[in-house]
């Protein structure tokens, strides 16, 4: 889980970083060629990622906030008593 949340977060940064603007969805990296594709959650088994979406205010792009990170979509809960989906 813990790879798979910095691979995604990772590359939803570098799209940022290169396209002035956030993506829209996390279709939006695999089409442009940053992952092949998007990866499963090892929880649910599917790639149901939980994104966070930019405050438009403070959005490289204001007029098309997008996706600034993602989270498990698990309602699971880990050893150390924290969910999954906060992590």
């Amino acid at each position: 889980l813990k790879q798979d949340l910095f691979t995604l977060r990772q590359v939803i940064s570098q799209y940022t970083l290169d396209k002035q603007k956030a993506p829209q969805t996390l279709d939006d990296v695999v089409q442009a060629g940053y992952l092949k594709v998007i990866p499963k959650d090892p929880f649910t088994n599917e790639a149901n990622w939980t994104p966070d979406q930019e405050d438009s205010v403070m959005a490289v792009d204001q007029q098309e906030p997008g996706i600034v990170d993602v989270h498990s979509a698990s309602n699971e809960t880990a050893t150390d008593g924290t969910a999954y989906s906060s992590w």
